[in-house]
This record gives structure tokens, sequence and C-alpha cells, in this order.
């Protein structure tokens, strides 16, 4: 299974976009093989045939598909009557091996490899709302009066959707569950939780719990912690007076140079510099 994945921080670039009908089913997809341009397929009504690479795809009515650029498709078969479909070419470089993008809210201070990270898109999926795409793909084809990079724009921004879908329908619920439970605990104590804590707290095994933590949100309940204190340092940088020792000692770390170590982690530069350069409002 060959998946896109596009660049966190480049749009897809629309090559171009469309809507196809076959009312008398007389039409398969075509043999082809495009070096440059990936293709994504939303299929309206009816049914689809396209085989990437030897494994068969069968679209219909609310489906979905991903094919990856320089690899070989096809179909067999004609569609059924009646059908009808969207697609998108688009330009997207292959990413080298990146860190999957974290979709956590965003810390008070972003640092630049927040960014330099991989989306992966589904390979397939079905959509419900049939209506509700069809919609959002006719507002990208109407966009061309206001050229490109509009459409563009708009293709990431579908995109987007459709990889929160799919990552919402592969989560276990009770996964998500945990992950809440976690975030809710951390942010209603003032210091960091023990594995201990955090175990007895929710009444299961702290390897369990870590290892659901670490799948669903791309980070270890450490680093969460860890965050959750630079953020509040940061909250009474701003709006007391406090110098780092006495921020440090608020949030009870262990010294201040602790403290500081974890804020540059976090933030990518040490309090001192932070102080320095005027962030305090």
């Amino acid at each position: 299974m060959h998946k896109v994945k596009l660049l966190s921080y480049q749009l897809p670039l629309v090559n171009e976009i469309g809507y196809l009908k076959d009312i008398r089913g007389e039409f398969r997809h075509p043999n082809r093989q495009l070096d440059d341009l990936h293709v994504f397929i939303f299929v309206e009504s009816g049914e689809i045939e396209v085989i990437e690479q030897e494994r068969t795809y069968t679209l219909r009515a609310g489906d979905y598909l991903f094919l990856h650029k320089g690899i070989e498709h096809y179909g067999n078969k004609n569609y059924q009557p009646n059908t009808c479909w969207y697609y998108i070419h688009f330009f997207a470089p292959i990413p080298e091996e990146k860190t999957e993008y974290n979709w956590l809210p965003s810390p008070s201070i972003i640092t630049e490899d927040t960014y330099l990270r991989t989306i992966t898109m589904p390979k397939t999926g079905r959509i419900e709302q049939i209506h509700y795409l069809t919609v959002k793909l006719k507002q990208i084809i109407e966009l061309q009066h206001d050229g490109p990079l509009a459409q563009s724009l708009n293709c990431y921004q579908l995109f987007l959707e459709l990889y929160h879908q799919a990552k919402e329908n592969h989560h276990k619920p009770q996964y998500e569950k945990i992950v809440r439970a976690v975030m809710g605990i951390c942010q209603n104590n003032e210091t960091k939780l023990t594995s201990e804590e955090i175990s007895k707290h929710l009444h299961l095994n702290y390897s369990y719990i870590s290892t659901v933590f670490k799948k669903v949100t791309g980070k270890t309940i450490n680093q969460y912690q860890n965050e959750l204190m630079v953020e509040r340092a940061i909250t009474l940088f701003n709006q007391t007076d406090a110098n780092i020792t006495e921020v440090s000692e608020r949030l009870h770390f262990s010294n201040p140079f602790y403290f500081s170590r974890v804020f540059k982690q976090v933030t990518g530069i040490s309090p001192s510099l932070y102080l320095k350069q005027g962030y305090r409002h």
C-alpha cells in the first residue's frame, strides 16, 4: 500500500480538478502512470474499480482513494452506469523520513521543528455525508477564478478534514477516553504527577496508559506534563514579576537548572533568553 504523504508546511499544489460522469457505464479507469502527480478520487454515485500495483480498490458512493505518483494504476471493469466522481491531480514532494505531525493544541511558543513534520493521508476511506464533501469539491472547482493558490489552500483544508476523520475512526473510543482522563488529571494538578499516581487514578497499568497516550497523541506523558509546566511558567512570567528561581519553586521543580532545561526543551529557548528578548508582557 502506497500512502500519500504531505509535508505539513507545504500546500498540495492543484494541477487539475474536475467532475466526471459515465451515464451508460462505457468507460473504465485509464491505464496510466503519472510520474509527478498524486491523484485523489471521490465517488459521488455508482462504482469505480481502480487497481494500483495489483491491489484492487472498489469505490462506491461516498468512497475516496489517494493514488501515489509514479505508480501505475488502471481498471479492468467498466464503471457502473450513472457513475459520477470528482478527481484532483496535485503536486506534492515525497518527504524525507520525518516525524508525523502532532495534532495537539499549540504551545505559547511554537518552535520551527513543530512544522517540519509529515502528514500521512489515509489510502482510502468512506464519507457518510456525501453531500457535504461534494459541496466542498464544487467550491474548490469554482475557485478557479481566484487562482491556483486559492484552490490549493482549500484542497489542503479538505485533505486535513479527511485525515482527522480517519484518525478519529482509527483510535478506539476507550483510547480517547484514557487520553482525556490523563490530560484532565494533569491539568488539574499544580505539580507533575508520578506514574504511580496516574496509574492509581485511572486504575490501570501505567505501561498500558503510557502506550495508549503515545499512540494517540504522539507524545509521552512526561512530555505533555513538561509542556503544561512550561505553559504555567510563561503565564507566571507574563502576569507577575517573579524571576526564574521563584517560578521554578512555585512550580515545584527540584532546582532552577532543571526548570531551565525543561523550558528550553519545550520552547527552544532558555527562560533567561525568553525574558531578555522581551517576551514578557
